[in-house]
């Protein structure tokens, strides 16, 4: 299937994914919505976890093996434990209090979800204070380097000093590059997590 390939994608999917589709936690993985329904359907229709494995891998590729699997095993097992049936038979007393169990477990994904969006909130105020920093770093080696030229200094002295300060501008634009990195993936994360939770 043609479209199963865009379904199954974003299960391994090493960053965010970039449409914003609403995900699930397994096993510390945010799989979509469309990708678990999938794998469900896998599990009704009959096929063993290494089929839906199989099936998966199709899609995203023999890098993804352990990925896969973890998830597979975790929605075929959920699956089985909902399917399974009670050891006692039920009464009607029993019956009228399973409602709001299933109410008291989406409450429990809402405060993780809740918990998933602020732990991302914090990083992303985390990394852009950093980012700041980094900034006034720059700023303070660029007013170093216009100090430099007003100084009445020899020649040897101003290369040694130059070449210092260049490397620390060089660390410091380094540092900038993977906070930068960090501050995209903590707001992709904010927008997937406030998705999830709309």
């Amino acid at each position: 299937m043609a479209s199963e390939s865009s379904t199954f994608w974003v299960v391994t999917a090493p960053e965010p994914n970039f449409d914003e589709i609403a995900t699930v936690n397994v096993c510390s993985h945010e799989v979509p919505f469309p990708a678990y329904w999938r794998i469900v359907q896998f599990f009704t229709d009959g096929k063993t976890e290494n089929e839906a494995v199989q099936e998966v891998i199709r899609h995203t590729g023999t890098k993804t093996l352990r990925v896969v699997t973890e998830v597979v095993s975790s929605i075929f097992e959920n699956q089985r434990r909902i399917q399974a049936p009670t050891t006692r038979q039920p009464s009607r007393f029993s019956l009228a209090f399973m409602k709001p169990k299933r109410v008291s477990v989406y409450r429990a994904a809402r405060i993780e979800a809740r918990q998933d969006l602020r732990a991302a909130e914090d990083r992303l105020h985390v990394a852009k204070s950093r980012e700041n920093q980094l900034l006034i770093d720059a700023m303070i080696i660029m007013r170093e380097i216009e100090l430099l030229d007003r100084e009445g200094i020899d020649s040897d002295t101003r290369r040694r000093t130059l070449s210092k300060i260049e490397i620390r501008m060089k660390d410091v634009l380094e540092k900038q590059k993977d906070v930068a990195a960090e501050v995209e993936c903590a707001r992709r994360l904010t927008i997937i997590h406030r998705a999830s939770l709309a």
